[in-house]
């Protein structure tokens, strides 16, 4: 087989989508649901409970914990994500990764990341916007763009779920 080549650049755009699929599809996915599940229920009770007997001064930690958690939470995560971009080494840098049956090679702008071989990499989650690459709790964002067309971006599904850890297809994921 020959290789993959994929080039993208690793913008501002495309850093908040690879952190968007990973909160929604990834490794976090699971752990993040269950939280939010238990804040609102906490919420709710909470709500039921002032109902029930009238307000108390406790109450007001409900009414916080829900402007924070439903209204506040998201804004913060964007801004720390997007500070977090403008220090980055890879901030508007060219990704070069090359993709055969050994592994991937990673290169950003002119400097070598690495080589990885598939042992190394643990899961592959396919997303309705790209791939995730985890090593670890690391991943590597490889976005539906940066295929030269359909098939190689379907070479490099059945490349994954063959050599990967773990494959996931989650492209039909809202």
């Amino acid at each position: 087989m020959s290789a993959i080549e994929i080039k993208y650049l690793w913008s501002e755009q495309v850093y908040l989508e690879a952190s968007d699929e990973h909160t929604k599809l990834g490794a976090a996915n699971t752990k993040d649901k269950i939280v939010t599940l238990v804040v609102g229920a906490l919420i709710l009770l909470s709500v039921f409970m002032m109902f029930e007997r009238g307000f108390q001064p406790a109450d007001s930690m409900a009414l916080v914990l829900a402007v924070y958690w439903f209204l506040i939470r998201g804004r913060m995560h964007r801004k720390l994500l997007l500070n977090r971009f403008q220090k980055s080494d890879q901030k508007d840098q060219q990704i070069s990764l090359l993709i055969d049956d050994d592994g991937v090679s990673a290169k950003t702008g002119d400097k070598t990341e690495g080589q990885f071989g598939w042992g190394d990499i643990s899961k592959v989650v396919r997303t309705p916007r790209g791939f995730l690459l985890y090593r670890g709790v690391n991943y590597i964002w490889v976005p539906l763009a940066a295929f030269a067309d359909d098939e190689s971006c379907e070479r490099f599904a059945a490349l994954c779920e063959r050599k990967a850890g773990a494959f996931a297809d989650k492209s039909d994921a809202q």
